[in-house]
């Protein structure tokens, strides 16, 4: 996120950090990168600096949490290009902290790329061909049946928590009936996962999750959506330029398509019907609950 949480304060991360994975960290500054966790900087005491996210209770327990960032560690040991967590010093990767969960991994100096780099290509080849670690969490659908109808109550009224909420509720409303169709796509696409092999996926493997260190080297970064799921999961939002040659299912992408996209506007409506404020954060959430609205989807209106 790009604004710091309230909670926890930065002191609390760092006392969380000395405690559990470096204790001479001097030094803790939050990161305006990303969106949906919360990012630190934290170095000193002449140890490797760490990069420290807090990821919020949205799609994990306390269980999965650790079995997702144990099973990004083991993939780690075969798949070079894995970038993983740090063990705390008592074992495990998470700790808990407020209502979600701390972890950490070095700090690395170099640049997220501009656009996709085509070799993660090979690399996602790789991790769809490996064994999935043990205990990691399978994909389920996450859109309920009643979403449209929910969102129909919701912008029954006004939405008069903050400077974007009219605005907000006036895209969803008109929205409607085109996100009715594509709950009853959706539904009818997940029908077909019983008959679909579950590979381990990273989730959103895109050039936001790419990072290119000063060697050249290129990782994948932020594992926290690893899931045993269909292919498709990282294959849909990538760019037709560089899916040539790759065998993608039309309806398990457009699953994964429609699923992102459904949920994304739940989540954004939910935020900007409520209490909120004008900050960068929820400007990025306006224009993404636009762009989630209107974008091309599965299947074409």
């Amino acid at each position: 996120m790009f604004t710091p949480p309230a909670d926890p304060t930065d002191a609390q991360v760092l006392a969380a950090v000395r405690a559990h994975w470096a204790p001479d960290a001097a030094v803790v500054e939050h990161v305006p990168v990303g969106f949906g966790a919360w990012h630190w900087r934290v170095d000193g005491g002449g140890g490797q600096p760490l990069f420290v996210t807090l990821d919020p209770p949205l799609w994990h327990t306390a269980r999965s949490a650790e079995a997702t960032y144990s099973g990004a560690a083991a993939l780690a040991a075969t798949l070079e290009f894995v970038h993983p967590p740090q063990a705390t010093r008592t074992g495990g990767y998470t700790v808990p902290m407020g209502n979600g969960w701390l972890s950490a991994t070095r700090w690395l100096d170099g640049e997220r790329p501009s656009e996709f780099d085509e070799r993660a290509i090979g690399f996602l080849r790789r991790l769809h061909a490996a064994p999935a670690p043990e205990g990691i969490v399978d994909w389920e659908p996450q859109i309920d049946a009643s979403l449209v109808d929910e969102l129909s109550d919701w912008t029954s009224t006004a939405w008069s928590g903050g400077p974007w909420g009219e605005s907000a509720r006036e895209m969803v409303r008109n929205a409607l009936p085109r996100l009715d169709r594509q709950l009853s796509a959706y539904f009818a696409l997940t029908a077909r996962l019983g008959a679909v092999r579950f590979v381990p996926t990273h989730g959103e493997p895109g050039a936001h999750n790419q990072w290119r260190t000063q060697r050249g080297d290129l990782l994948l970064v932020d594992w926290e959506s690893l899931r045993r799921a269909p292919r498709e999961r990282d294959l849909w939002a990538l760019p037709e330029s560089v899916r040539r040659g790759v065998p993608v299912d039309a309806g398990m992408a457009g699953l994964f398509q429609l699923d992102w996209i459904l949920g994304e506007v739940r989540s954004y409506s939910q935020w900007l019907r409520g209490p909120h404020v004008d900050d960068s954060d929820t400007r990025t959430a306006l224009a993404g609950l636009r762009h989630e609205l209107t974008r091309p989807a599965y299947p074409a209106d």
